[in-house]
C-alpha cells in the first residue's frame, strides 16, 4: 500500500484510478469508504469535463484540482 507521501507524488489521474478502485470494492474498504471514493472520483470526473475560457476560469479550476488532490490523498491515506 502506498504511504501518504507516495500518494502526494501521483497525479490526479492516479488518484482517481485509485478511488475508482475502492468504490468498486466495498467488502474490503466498507461501503462508507466505497461511497466517498465513488464521490471523489465523480468530482474529479466533472472537472476533467471544465472548458475554461479566461486565465481567471483556468485558475478556479487548477485550485479545484488541487484542492480536490489534497482530499483524495488525505482520503486515501486513511483508507489503504
Amino acid at each position: 500500500m502506498p504511504t501518504k507521501q507516495e500518494l502526494e507524488q501521483l497525479s490526479l489521474t492516479s488518484l482517481a484510478v485509485f478511488c475508482q478502485q475502492v468504490s468498486d470494492t466495498p467488502e474490503t474498504y466498507t461501503e462508507t469508504g466505497a461511497d466517498e471514493a465513488a464521490r471523489l472520483k465523480l468530482e474529479w470526473l466533472a472537472l476533467q469535463k471544465s472548458t475554461a475560457v479566461s486565465l481567471k476560469e483556468q485558475e478556479e479550476v487548477e485550485r479545484e484540482q488541487a484542492g480536490l488532490k489534497k482530499r483524495m490523498v488525505e482520503f486515501l491515506a486513511g483508507i489503504l
